[in-house]
């Protein structure tokens, strides 16, 4: 889990932010092998386009504890990445088990109604509704350190300090992010920012006016070290770039603010009820071009690798061409 830092988090060194580029700037970045299974049934698409597993997939009944709310229409105004700050060496079939510890975590010893984040990213890719009726609405998270508000908050499941997310994990998390901005009209262009007044954290008190970029890491809102050195490197470059490509035409502009209190959700709102919205599209499978390095596995797995490889490529946009030249 994330923790609460005293101290302001520390510069990216060159080692950090050039080994963060290579997990998303170069065709084959040095990245963990995936040494588990996909998950056995790909989710529909219930979020843009995107499939994302839903919340009863890993909650195995396992309800919110208290009253949850939504943020009032136009009041999401950025989105925040976190990590679990947990293991990166999980199997694919140990994540259900992995979201409901963050949940024992969250609602025993943190006291909070349901798991903190809105969606989870794991290493292979799949993207996970965290706190009840997430899909649905735009859910009030929490976090470490107080949660500031007028966000939705994605966590990858990992401990990104020194070691990248996966490019897997990368490319879903994009695709998170591109469509939460679509359906809450973020702007998400170079060098864009929201300002809103803090409902209250370890970094911005409540009443402070606060001024971030639009896809911000944890330690912008609070005093952490989450994401991590390594992820949060690629927050403000490749990550909201890739991002960016990804926007649909028909994305509304950011919307007009109001401080109107959230309406309530109630404590028994059912994750199930959630109706389909846009995690990654279904059957979409590409990485940008990116291929993460495999160590053995015979010339079955390398062939494999490069002939979706050269698929990936035929698939990709103009827009996307032009960039992967840019970037090499």
């Amino acid at each position: 889990m994330c923790d609460d830092r005293d101290a302001e988090p520390r510069r990216l060194g060159r080692r950090t932010m050039l080994r963060a580029g290579l997990a998303l700037g170069t065709s084959l970045p040095l990245l963990p092998v995936l040494d588990g299974p996909a998950s056995a049934a790909p989710p529909a698409e219930n979020l843009a386009g995107l499939g994302v597993h839903r919340r009863d997939e890993w909650a195995d009944g396992r309800p919110a504890t208290g009253p949850l709310h939504a943020e009032a229409d136009g009041d999401v105004r950025f989105l925040l990445v976190h990590h679990s700050a947990s293991s990166n060496t999980y199997a694919a079939a140990e994540v259900p088990g992995l979201i409901r510890g963050f949940y024992a975590a969250h609602t025993g010893g943190k006291g909070w109604p349901d798991v903190a984040y809105n969606f989870f990213v794991d290493r292979y890719g799949e993207i996970w509704e965290g706190r009840t009726g997430s899909l649905a609405a735009p859910v009030i998270g929490d976090a470490t350190g107080g949660n500031q508000g007028f966000s939705q908050l994605c966590c990858l499941i990992g401990d990104h300090r020194t070691e990248p997310p996966t490019a897997a994990a990368s490319d879903s998390l994009s695709h998170l992010l591109a469509a939460l901005a679509d359906r809450h009209g973020i702007d998400t262009a170079p060098g864009a920012t929201t300002t809103f007044v803090s409902r209250g954290s370890n970094r911005w008190a409540v009443g402070r006016t606060v001024t971030t970029s639009t896809i911000a890491g944890h330690r912008d809102m609070s005093r952490t070290e989450c994401p991590g050195d390594a992820c949060y490197a690629l927050i403000h470059g490749p990550i909201t770039e890739r991002v960016n490509l990804r926007r649909r035409p028909h994305a509304a502009p950011i919307r007009s603010t109001t401080t109107a209190p959230p309406p309530s959700l109630g404590a028994s709102a059912p994750g199930s009820a959630s109706q389909p919205t846009p995690g990654r599209p279904a059957g979409d499978t590409s990485a940008d071009g990116l291929l993460p390095l495999v160590i053995g596995g015979g010339s079955l797995a390398a062939l494999t690798a490069g002939l979706a490889l050269r698929l990936r490529r035929s698939r990709r946009s103009p827009a996307e061409e032009e960039h992967g030249r840019s970037t090499r």
